[in-house]
């Protein structure tokens, strides 16, 4: 794993639900403060390779049952912007 996805994936495993809340505005992401809770609570006690496909899709599950899979859906194609 390079610098940048040590990075990308750090930042992932700690960030807070008001970050998450931010982002989703910045990117037309439907999430509600409580949505934004869950979802950071699940990321810091998941230690997932956003980069790695198979650990993505496993973590766009989990998130879809707290968002919905509209959400997930978008929160997913997110990722693989900034996962190419």
């Amino acid at each position: 794993m390079n610098i940048y996805q040590q990075i990308v994936n750090k930042k992932l495993h700690n960030i807070s639900p008001e970050e998450l809340l931010n982002y989703s505005a910045q990117y037309n992401i439907s999430l509600t403060s409580d949505q934004a809770k869950k979802v950071s609570a699940l990321l810091q006690s998941k230690k997932v390779n956003v980069f790695n496909t198979s650990e993505r899709i496993q973590l766009m599950k989990e998130v879809a049952r707290i968002t919905g899979h509209e959400t997930a859906k978008k929160v997913n194609q997110l990722f693989m912007e900034f996962t190419k």
